[in-house]
């Protein structure tokens, strides 16, 4: 099984820094909105997120080592018991050679049997937790909400979803799980919680970032917009000469959780009418005589450059 620092494409070495740029490229790369209907897309982002949750924080990731580190201790100490234990087959052989000592290869064998009862596991101490599913809507995870789920039992547990909780984060409920030994304590109720994916919405980290439409004319002229966020609608302002791809920031309207406070990223698309009526193409046509320029135009500088580059490494290899 992969460490999250393996499925981040991290080392233990790595600073909190360089797991927080590792984390938000993969997500960019496999966010479920960046791939629609792609499943396998969809898997790597939950194993991602997961991952993060793990690792992300200082406190969750010191959190990760300590128990990694206690279970790989444990580990080695049962690897090292095994191999000091004789097969159960041996006592027998063990016995008889003791024998002599105790007065009988039954008394002998008894011995031992009760030496490796003691190193057995001990039984319960508890009833084994119960695990659930649920799913939450994208705007639900960023504000939060009281949801009510169905236990196995048949009984209602009210759950508060706390705001900016994350894909996959699970909540524990102590001693709502299985109580099928009535001698035990009940086990824990862990619900785990999956954010349904809004069109058009991105998280990273604790900023939100959507995708706003406008028109040519807003483009070139500029103008003041309403926009939606999770909190109500705001009105910004598009500067004149934006282009597609250019970022907006509302301040304080991303996730708000604990004392963190994120933004909300505005990515501009400008967006064509489907279609356009003679009218305006004529007119269209009149402004790009008049106005005409070539937006490639750094683009074909650059190629020069690189091919002038080239020719004089050629030439300096002859």
């Amino acid at each position: 099984m992969k460490s999250p620092y393996d499925i981040l494409g991290v080392t233990k070495k790595s600073s909190q820094e360089e797991i927080k740029k590792a984390y938000r490229d993969l997500v960019k790369k496999h966010h479920p909105d960046l791939n629609p209907g792609n499943k396998k897309a969809e898997e790597k982002f939950k194993t991602i997120s997961n991952a993060y949750d793990l690792i992300g924080t200082p406190e969750n990731r010191i959190k990760y080592d300590s128990e990694e580190n206690l279970q790989q201790n444990q580990e080695a100490k049962n690897r090292s018991y095994s191999k000091r234990r004789p097969p159960k087959s041996q006592n027998s052989r063990y016995a008889s050679s003791y024998a002599d000592q105790f007065g009988s290869d039954e008394f002998a064998e008894n011995i031992f049997s009760e030496f490796f009862k003691s190193h057995s596991a001990p039984p319960p101490s508890v009833n084994p937790d119960t695990h659930y599913q649920m799913s939450i809507s994208f705007q639900e995870s960023i504000l939060g909400a009281e949801k009510v789920i169905t236990l196995a039992n048949g009984k209602n547990l009210q759950i508060k979803i706390p705001p900016g909780i994350k894909n996959g984060s699970k909540l524990r409920f102590k001693g709502q799980g299985s109580s099928d030994r009535p001698n035990l304590p009940s086990g824990d109720a862990i619900v785990e919680v999956k954010t349904i994916p809004l069109e058009g919405w991105t998280r990273i980290d604790n900023d939100l970032e959507m995708e706003l439409p406008i028109s040519l004319f807003e483009a070139i002229l500029g103008d003041d917009i309403t926009v939606n966020t999770m909190y109500g609608t705001v009105e910004i302002k598009i500067p004149p000469g934006s282009n597609s791809g250019s970022k907006l920031r509302i301040k304080g309207k991303g996730v708000k959780k604990d004392d963190l406070v994120g933004n909300q990223i505005v990515k501009l698309k400008i967006v064509l009418p489907k279609n356009p009526e003679t009218e305006l193409k004529t007119e269209m046509q009149k402004m790009k005589n008049k106005f005409n320029y070539n937006p490639r135009e750094d683009n074909l500088k650059n190629n020069k450059n690189i091919n002038d580059q080239n020719k004089r490494e050629s030439r300096s290899e002859v």
